[in-house]
């Protein structure tokens, strides 16, 4: 009888209205658990049929869900539906917090979703955010796989930093509410992120307290849904990689073998006449010697296409399972992704597995458990054979013999030790690789005792271990050069292992209540502790028999064996007080007080602060009427944050045992310690307006002051005391600027079949350095070409050119003799003679662009969607080396060169750059190679198909089916004729070249 009673058919109908009681056409009605439903018509009326015992779920965009059960007497359901502003205006993740309406949150905030980034074919995921956020700068020096980016939110928070890597500009990164170090974003799956949220403003990044100066990122991770059934998603893509058109016009200018001939026969004719005798050629002009080494060397090889491949594969698969009962959820993935480099040994390849479990074991207790593991191996060359600047090989020498077997040396005509090695042969004889492993559980308890009031406990590790494994020489590699014996190559194995381990413990109290439906607050008690111990051990020797025998105890000689480790700590308590009024005025107050390891008993401790404010005007009487504006927010933020990245130990000065005194241990300062040192305090303000216009026009401006004070870094002492410097506080700087953000809806049709909406961003930001050590004015570094001065950007230093002179000479200017952060172009002040360090002055040009961006077009139409994202920057210099190593020329045979070498200084009246054609140098490190590096780049496109839901139905197997294109880096527009505008390494010099990428993909759901 009761089973007959579950399996009974009845026919259900009913109305679906609003709060307002008006009818709601499309709310969609579905029988859970099951692909059967209905949608309401224009009078919100629905019929369907369903099973005693089933649940109707009613869903709408806006609007919360509504579910109810069915029972035998059930013949009419309707439905009122309320508002959910949650899901109407979108959701924010703020500090120490669940996720807030984004249009009722006081902080300045910018949210990118996970579809941004999640089918990027890059490894690492902070890449996609270039040019999607105001303010922030997205950097990478290398197009190789597996290469992290660095970030910059709102400017340099020091100016130390060019000169010292140690200082640390980067921001804070969190993921599900622990702390994180900044690899996370290459070692994480970029498919298993929800979204990522950057926090800009004092409102928001005060509460993280001593490390927050730079800027938070918070990566929230998927997860499952209660109530739903199971979903499976599999997602496979495959592409390639190659060099970006602005490198392929880079190699493309080198010279032909007629033109390097040609030039040398010019400028120093006795090199061919010597080496023809060297040679033992009959031929004695140089014309003619050049004739014949171009005959018998007939060929003109592109050696850029011998070290970098036009086509690199690149594959990735992502399967995640999710889903959830009533008290339960769940988000299951694996990721796997094989992506080959342009270069000999730079493949690079990612495991990931993900999972996220939340559950409700009682009314007032949840626990949720997530845990991420993700092993990566890189391979690389470990160097020796040198090949940095093979590149520029002459190309009259051809990589293969005549049968087209590989050259594993190709001699040069000038000596047969002057040759070069293949690089494929160096990548096989000196091959290195790097494991990394990452394990990262995250587990929390809340309870919530009373009505509002939560507990939350959470502990989060991240456990993360590199091995690097270096082999090179085999013993089984050639020295070409001096003999053809592989018996005399001594081989060679080293290991690194670092293991780095870091616990946060978060414990948090809130409360929320409300007085009269009007007033709301939400107080939030904390504490944090974050520990971190990293370990590091390696060992070497020498010696090693085979190719097959390569491992560290197969090498009887020289061994040596390094070790360190290193421990730190924060431990903090932080406070926050949220209240609105009406939803009309909003007030968040926060405190903090931190203490970490890296300062003195003195100064161990710091408090942190921070309030804001926002004006939600459109709420008010004379502004209620007005239907074109949707909202109109007014927002003021000041505070102040922290910064304690300066290293480990910099309070202390640290002793170092060591062997070599006699062979008996002995111990010397190998550290300066400052146990005065103190935080670095970073004052900003903020101040913000929102508009919204009916039919989605947003626009976001946004002014901001961001003050460093105490600016830890390294000052210069006497070197009596037998060092030079010492971590110190040295100074203050300023950034101020503007972020504006503008995206709409430029076209929706009335079916809503057509959708286009554009979006642009803009950053503006002024820097300066405001105080310096000890009083000083100014400061500059020939090393770094860096220097600044008080109430000015920081600025590249070098020796300013000033031209050719009439008879053909370089001429320089010389610099002020009282400060030469003073730009001096005196035509009665110049030299002839070049010297680096004595002619350094400001060039006047900034280090960092004023001008940063992005701007791009998502279309829709049914079933098709086309994505295009720009990024731009305006204002940016940048050093071109590869000018120097390329124009010039020290002696015949060596490095080939840019054709511009052969508009060098011929008459008087030339308009050229360069001397004439008996310098020694034709391009010294100077203004010449200072060049204006603004871009604009296509940095994304893609394009996808979804399959129609009728189809989809049609088949009962799929609940989708997308088809997908895209292509990252497609085309730069730039006046910069280095490798990249984006990329500060030097070609010539071995540097890996950015790539652009072109990849296909099928997304299956279940």
């Amino acid at each position: 009888m009761v089973g007959s009673m579950s399996a009974q058919q009845i026919e259900i109908s009913g109305t679906v209205k609003d709060s307002k009681n008006e009818p709601l056409l499309g709310v969609f009605i579905l029988v859970k658990g099951t692909q059967r439903g209905a949608t309401t018509d224009f009078d919100g009326h629905y019929t369907l049929k369903a099973n005693v015992g089933d649940v109707l779920k009613y869903s709408f965009l806006g609007m919360k869900t509504v579910e109810k059960k069915l029972t035998a007497s059930t013949k009419e359901l309707n439905i009122t539906m309320q508002e959910d502003v949650q899901q109407l205006e979108g959701t924010v993740v703020v500090g120490y917090g669940g996720k807030k309406v984004a249009s009722r949150t006081v902080a300045s905030v910018a949210t990118v979703k996970g579809k941004d980034i999640a089918e990027t074919p890059n490894a690492s995921a902070i890449d996609a955010l270039q040019g999607k956020v105001a303010g922030l700068v997205v950097s990478t020096d290398s197009g190789k796989p597996g290469a992290s980016s660095s970030v910059l939110i709102h400017g340099l928070n020091t100016f130390f930093s060019v000169f010292d890597e140690t200082i640390v500009s980067e921001p804070l990164y969190i993921l599900d509410g622990a702390v994180v170090t900044s690899d996370i974003m290459t070692m994480y799956n970029p498919a298993d992120i929800e979204s990522i949220t950057v926090l800009k403003d004092a409102a928001s990044t005060s509460i993280y307290g001593a490390r927050a100066a730079n800027g938070v990122i918070l990566i929230t991770t998927k997860r499952g849904k209660r109530n739903e059934r199971t979903h499976i998603s599999i997602n496979h893509q495959l592409g390639f990689s190659m060099r970006t058109n602005v490198t392929r016009k880079f190699f493309e200018n080198m010279a032909t073998p007629q033109e390097y001939m040609d030039f040398w026969i010019l400028k120093e004719p006795s090199a061919l006449t010597s080496l023809g005798r060297r040679l033992g050629y009959t031929e004695t002009t140089p014309r003619e010697i050049a004739d014949r080494i171009l005959a018998e060397n007939p060929y003109n090889t592109r050696w850029d296409k011998v070290f970098f491949h036009d086509f690199a594969p690149v594959s990735r698969t992502d399967v995640s399972i999710s889903g959830g009962s009533n008290v339960s959820s769940y988000f299951l993935s694996l990721g796997y992704l094989d992506q080959q480099g342009i270069k000999a040994r730079s493949d690079y390849k990612r495991y990931n597995l993900n999972a996220n479990l939340d559950t409700q074991i009682a009314e007032w207790l949840k626990a949720g458990l997530s845990i991420s593991l993700s092993h990566t191996d890189m391979e690389s060359v470990s160097g020796g054979g040198g090949a940095e600047t093979d590149v520029l090989s002459l190309p009259i020498y051809s990589p293969t013999e005549i049968d087209g077997k590989r050259k594993n040396y190709i001699p040069s005509i000038t000596g047969y030790q002057n040759g070069f090695y293949h690089p494929d042969y160096l990548a096989e004889k000196y091959p290195a690789d790097r494991y990394s492993d990452n394990i990262m559980p995250i587990g929390y308890l809340q309870i919530e005792p009373v009505k509002n009031l939560t507990f939350k406990t959470q502990l989060g590790i991240q456990y993360n271990v590199d091995e690097d494994y270096s082999r090179g020489p085999l013993p089984s590699f050639i020295e070409y050069r001096y003999d053809t014996d592989s018996n005399k190559t001594v081989g060679q194995t080293e290991r690194q292992m670092s293991k780095y381990l870091q616990r946060t413990y978060t414990n948090l109290l809130e409360y929320r209540w409300n007085i009269k439906e009007s007033h709301n607050f939400d107080f939030l008690l904390g504490q944090e502790s974050v520990e971190s111990v990293m370990r590091f051990f390696s060992a070497s020797s020498k010696g090693q028999p085979s190719d097959k025998l390569t491992m560290l105890s197969h090498g009887p000689k020289e061994p040596t064996v390094r070790d360190s480790q290193s421990e730190t700590g924060f431990n903090s308590f932080f406070t926050r007080l949220e209240y609105s009024y009406k939803n009309r005025y909003f007030l968040d107050l926060s405190a903090r007080r931190d203490g970490s390891s890296a300062f003195g008993a003195n100064n161990r401790y710091a408090n942190f602060w921070a309030v804001g404010a926002m004006w939600k005007l459109k709420e008010e009487k004379f502004l209620q009427k007005v239907n074109w504006l949707t909202s109109l927010d007014l927002r003021f933020s000041t505070g102040i944050s922290g910064n304690s990245s300066i290293g480990d130990y910099r309070n202390r000065t640290l002793i170092t045992p060591s062997n070599t005194y006699k062979e008996k241990s002995g111990y010397f300062l190998s550290m300066l310690g400052n146990p005065d040192i103190m935080w670095e305090e970073q004052q900003k303000t903020t101040l913000g307006l929102h508009i919204s216009i009916v039919k989605g026009t947003n626009i976001n401006l946004e002014f901001y002051e961001r003050n460093t004070h105490k600016t830890l870094a390294q000052g210069y002492i006497n070197s009596a005391s037998g060092f030079t410097s010492i971590p110190h506080n040295i100074g203050d700087m300023q950034n101020r600027g503007i972020d504006f953000t503008f995206s709409t809806i430029a076209y929706r049709s009335k079916n809503n079949n057509w959708n286009i909406r554009p979006y642009f961003n803009l950053n503006y930001n002024q820097q300066k350095v405001t105080s310096l050590y000890l009083n000083k004015e100014f400061f500059a570094n020939s090393f770094s070409y860096a220097g600044y001065r008080l109430n000015e950007a920081l600025q590249w230093t070098m020796p300013i050119f000033k031209g050719i002179s009439k008879d053909g000479n370089a001429e320089w200017y010389l610099p002020n003799e009282t400060n030469y952060m003073i730009q001096q172009k005196d035509d009665s002040k110049t030299t002839y003679q070049f010297d680096e360090k004595q002619l350094m002055q400001t060039t006047g040009k900034k280090m960092y662009a004023p001008v940063n961006g992005g701007f791009g077009l998502a279309v829709t139409y049914r079933n098709v969607s086309l994505d295009l994202a720009f990024s731009y920057s305006l204002g940016k210099w940048l050093i071109n080396e590869d000018k120097y190593y390329t124009l010039n020329q020290s002696s015949f045979g060596s490095k080939n060169f840019s054709k511009d070498l052969l508009n060098y200084w011929k008459q008087e009246g030339d308009d050229t750059e360069l001397p004439k054609l008996n310098s020694a140098y034709y391009m010294r490190k100077d203004t010449r190679l200072l060049e204006n590096a603004s871009y604009m780049r296509l940095k994304s496109v893609s394009i996808s198909y979804a399959l129609p839901q009728e189809l989809i139905d049609q088949m009962k197997f799929f609940s989708g089916v997308r088809l997908y294109a895209s292509a990252r880096n497609i085309f730069t527009i730039t006046k910069y004729s280095g490798a990249d505008p984006e990329f500060s390494n030097t070609l010539s010099r071995g540097g890996y070249p950015p790539t652009r990428q072109f990849t296909m993909g099928v997304e299956l759901k279940f």
